[in-house]
């Protein structure tokens, strides 16, 4: 019996070391059995905490943020309408001073950029009696806790906040969903009945959100590598100032004497720069050697600083290193970060027409005349020339076609107009005449030609420029939706047979189909 004893006490403690071991190695990795919890709530706290501090602190968190804000909303969102009534409701809610804190282009860029690194924004929608409007933004950490249907986690109908005030006072409330606007209740995680002691409507926007109902910080993934780097970049550093310290060597014959003497001769004079040394057989100064390895640094910061851009989406010449950067792998890049671009935007305009949506129903607005249109900066200037040169060409095919205010929109945009909802409603208000047609003058000295009926020529002329302005405009907007930003010119082109700017074997097809 004792042998066994020993056995068993021998295999216990033999299992626990193991057991230390394999919990140590653990760390890190995921509990299948709390899968659905890869972030805890306070891992999530701290991710923020991280992101924020890195945002502001480090170069590349920085350069990410203020990238993906300003391809995106640029110059800022300007938004129009048709219905009158909708105008006036929008001119008051956007237009509104205690709302330029979240709607101005400052309030626009300011929303994303805390939406980017704490991974989700709240806003605070409280409606007037009388269909007045204001937002406001809230801390997400100071959202403790989202409530929703027991049956249903993505029926959000509360948000618990949890603050402390100036005045040093912790307050605590109940906001309503969006989505509850009736004020269902609920009961909340200990049983209890929920109802709103607020009168706001909480909208939630999140990103990185597919594993948890909060959101990821957009920096989440690329923490690691930039805290990385910037250890490297300090090591880095350290070898460089280290190096530095001494410049020359000298090598003297003699006893320490010798060495003392000429140590302190040098420490006594400040020797200028393009002085002579001179020195017997007997002494020996050279330059001392300070190669650094910088261009294997190189290429080891250049590993880490790929897991950053890998994070963020945004290519390595996007952070200040144009060396690698030419116009094949412009080319190539480029259409990535437009799709990730474009897609942020549309993140972005679904959480405003949600917004705006709820304001004007509020404001008695029927639903079919709700439609507002939000339009974002164009995402390369590329774009705006070539829109702008293109609605200049249909506008002369098709005058009615500039009466849109799409199309009013659009060709102000691409001016570098940024109050475009001013310019339209002074335009609506003060019309001017429309500028008297064009007399074209024919050069002298063109040999005769055959005379074709002048109704002949005139269609020509008209299928020739719409067939070039909607071939420009198509290629304009394939552009706008990630494209190349090269276009070339579709008019005058060296050695076609133009007739009214269109190749006479397309009219001739145009024609037989137009008259099909």
């Amino acid at each position: 019996m004792t042998i066994m004893n020993e056995l068993r006490r021998a295999f216990r403690e033999s299992t626990s070391e193991v057991e230390a071991l394999l919990g140590m190695e653990d760390k890190g990795w995921i509990n299948l059995s709390t899968a659905n919890q890869i972030i805890t709530d306070q891992e999530r706290k701290t991710t923020v905490a991280k992101a924020r501090y890195y945002a502001i602190k480090d170069p590349l968190g920085c350069r990410s943020v203020h990238l993906m804000t300003d391809y995106v909303f640029g110059t800022g969102i300007s938004w129009s309408c048709e219905d009158e009534k909708t105008h006036d409701i929008m001119s008051l809610f956007w237009g509104a001073q205690q709302n330029a804190v979240a709607l101005s282009p400052r309030g626009q860029h300011k929303s994303s950029e805390k939406l980017l690194v704490d991974g989700e924004i709240f806003f605070a929608l409280f409606l007037g009696s009388a269909g007045e409007a204001t937002i406001r933004r809230i801390d997400p950490l100071e959202i403790t806790q989202i409530i929703s249907n027991p049956d249903d986690v993505d029926d959000v109908r509360y948000y618990l906040r949890e603050w402390t005030n100036q005045q040093g006072q912790v307050k605590q409330a109940y906001y309503r969903s969006f989505a509850n606007e009736e004020n269902k209740a609920v009961l909340d995680s200990m049983n209890r009945s929920v109802t709103a002691t607020e009168d706001a409507l909480v909208y939630h926007l999140a990103i990185n959100d597919f594993a948890t109902i909060r959101g990821v910080s957009y920096l989440y993934p690329a923490i690691g590598y930039m805290e990385a780097y910037r250890e490297f970049l300090k090591a880095r550093l350290a070898i460089m100032l280290a190096l530095s310290k001494f410049a020359w060597r000298t090598k003297l014959k003699g006893t320490q004497a010798t060495v003392n003497a000429t140590k302190a001769q040098i420490e006594a004079e400040d020797a200028g720069a393009g002085q002579w040394l001179v020195e017997n057989l007997s002494s020996d100064t050279q330059p001392i050697k300070t190669e650094t390895g910088a261009t294997q640094a190189y290429q080891d910061g250049r590993m880490l600083k790929l897991q950053v851009c890998s994070a963020t989406g945004w290519p390595e010449q996007y952070y200040g290193d144009i060396s690698i950067g030419n116009l094949a792998t412009a080319k190539t890049v480029e259409l990535p970060v437009m799709k990730m671009c474009q897609s942020y935007q549309s993140i972005w305009r679904g959480a405003f027409i949600d917004i705006l949506d709820k304001v004007l129903e509020h404001a008695g607005i029927l639903e079919e005349r709700r439609y507002v249109d939000l339009a974002f900066p164009a995402i390369t200037p590329a774009d705006e020339s070539a829109l702008a040169q293109n609605i200049s060409v249909i506008a002369g095919v098709f005058p009615e076609f500039l009466g849109s205010l799409d199309v009013q929109q659009q060709a102000l945009l691409s001016i570098g107009i940024d109050d475009v909802n001013e310019v339209l409603d002074d335009i609506a208000a003060n019309p001017r005449p429309p500028p008297p047609p064009k007399v074209i003058m024919m050069p002298t000295g063109i040999p005769p030609q055959e005379k074709q009926p002048p109704e002949e020529l005139a269609k020509q002329e008209s299928i020739g420029k719409l067939y070039l302005a909607v071939k420009g405009l198509r290629a304009a907007l394939s552009t706008s939706n990630g494209g190349s930003h090269e276009m070339r010119d579709l008019q005058g082109a060296e050695g076609d047979r133009v007739s009214g700017g269109l190749d006479t074997d397309k009219v001739s097809s145009l024609q037989r189909k137009g008259r099909g």
